[in-house]
């Protein structure tokens, strides 16, 4: 790895630090080297708070000089948002020489920044480690490219394919309980059928410790999606409506809000089939600006969105041990892998006695 490369991939790791409390923000990280040292660093850490480029100028011991070098994974924002146009900032820094891993994909910013910096007598150069930078913020690449957020599709499954059992209450062991909870604790939104709600009455949170997210702020809850075209679940009964977290109520009947409850019914089109998915997922990347979805369904809805063709990821749990008679089946992902060719298994890890199996869309 020649020195460039080795300075963004030091932003990259940096960015990597703010997936549990940057959403919906990308994950952003900064260095600034100065003689082949790293002298200041920075990752962004949440939404409305400084960008890395500005906290690793903040973070300087001395005083910007020419033969200072800033490495960023993402092009610097140009316009007004939650703060102000980091273009700006970094032209008045006196900074000339700047290090870019990708154009932001934000049709607000893309080009526009590198644009700006250059028409202001900043050196900048595009394109290292790219590969690397898409990955870390292939979520919010999804979101712009394709106005929907990128889908995780997430389920435990016995060895017979059954998503319940009347014996016990968990298919999964605690590594992979555990392993899901990493999955909630960095999206923006988790979806469920109101099903799940009424015969789970699950908390839908993140059930995981400041430590163990490796993170100083306040734990970032998934705003709580649930489909329920007929308005059945009742919002007195169920652990989810005792939160303060955002909860969205897709539906058939009605759109209004309940801000004492801090409910969102929206009304979507509808069909034999259900509510539209792609109705939902547009509009929770548009309106709510979600930009990775985790899905926990049964077996209708993660049929719902293969049918579709709705998806990033499928992420099975796959237990050790058959459930045999009763509890819910699910799709044998593994026959529609081998028989369809639609999807491929990109990896598998070990979690003690189950298997974490993820498959990707063919594209």
């Amino acid at each position: 790895m020649n020195r460039k490369n080795f300075y963004m991939q030091s932003a990259i790791d940096l960015a990597a630090k703010g997936k549990y409390t940057a959403p919906p923000n990308p994950n952003v990280g900064c260095v600034i080297v100065e003689n082949s040292k790293i002298i200041s660093k920075a990752y962004h850490q949440r939404a409305g708070k400084e960008h890395a480029e500005i906290l690793a100028l903040k973070n300087l011991k001395k005083k910007v000089n020419d033969k200072m070098i800033m490495y960023i994974n993402l092009e610097p924002c140009c316009h007004y948002g939650k703060t102000a146009p980091c273009t700006k900032t970094l032209i008045n820094s006196g900074i000339k020489n700047i290090e870019i891993a990708m154009l932001d994909p934000n049709p607000k910013v893309r080009g526009k920044g590198v644009k700006e910096l250059r028409k202001n007598g900043i050196k900048v150069n595009v394109g290292s480690c790219k590969i690397e930078a898409v990955k870390i913020n292939k979520d919010f690449i999804t979101k712009h490219e394709k106005n929907r957020p990128y889908i995780i599709i997430k389920q435990a499954v016995s060895l017979d394919s059954k998503i319940t059992s009347p014996n016990k209450k968990w298919i999964s062991n605690k590594f992979s309980r555990e392993d899901g909870h990493y999955l909630r604790a960095q999206s923006c939104a988790i979806l469920v059928s109101s099903k799940t709600i009424i015969n789970d009455n699950p908390k839908l949170n993140v059930r995981l410790t400041k430590k163990k997210l490796s993170i100083k702020s306040n734990i970032r809850h998934p705003i709580i999606v649930i489909l329920d075209s007929n308005l059945t679940v009742d919002i007195t009964r169920f652990k989810v409506f005792k939160t303060k977290t955002k909860k969205i109520i897709f539906n058939s009947i009605k759109t209004s809000f309940d801000k004492k409850n801090n409910i969102d019914f929206i009304k979507v089109v509808s069909n034999k089939n259900g509510l539209s998915i792609q109705s939902i997922t547009k509009i929770l990347s548009r309106d709510y600006d979600v930009k990775n979805l985790l899905i926990e369904p049964g077996k209708k809805l993660l049929s719902s969105f293969l049918d579709k063709n709705i998806f990033d990821e499928i992420i099975f749990y796959k237990s050790s041990s058959n459930v045999g008679d009763g509890g819910l089946e699910t799709i044998d992902i593994e026959k529609m892998h081998l028989n369809t060719k639609k999807i491929y298994q990109d990896s598998v890890t070990n979690m003690l006695n189950d298997v974490k199996i993820t498959y990707k869309p063919k594209r």
